[in-house]
């Protein structure tokens, strides 16, 4: 009886041992997972279709009711910006933004649809 009652202790000690959820081994993150380093237009442009980005630039032109042109240094990308995103924001082309958003690749141009925007201070 008193090795039946040990075994039964063991084992239970082995089971919660590995059960136990340690977060330093398995770390996750929940949410809108976005990307937490910015990328150059350069880069973006020659991302793959349907991955999510984010880069920073000025908005020089608006081409359409909600496509515009941003820049940074490295060069341009059409960008569309749904009404929603904007979140009551006006934004100048003096204003530096972070955009976060889906590259849209067609054989002859690539766009990002963006989901996100922020104003960088």
């Amino acid at each position: 009886m008193k090795k039946l009652v040990a075994i039964s202790i063991a084992t239970a000690v082995l089971g919660l041992t590995a059960c136990n959820n340690n977060p330093t081994h398995h770390q996750q993150t929940f949410g809108a997972n976005t990307p937490s380093q910015t990328i150059s237009i350069k880069q973006a442009l020659s991302a793959r279709d349907d991955s999510y980005v984010t880069i920073e630039g000025r908005i020089l032109s608006q081409i359409d009711n909600d496509e515009y042109i941003i820049a940074d240094e490295s060069g341009q990308i059409r960008v569309e910006i749904d009404n929603h995103i904007w979140r009551g924001q006006n934004v100048s082309s003096q204003d530096k933004v972070r955009l976060y958003g889906e590259i849209d690749s067609e054989w002859n141009k690539t766009e990002l649809k963006v989901r996100e925007l922020t104003i960088v201070k």
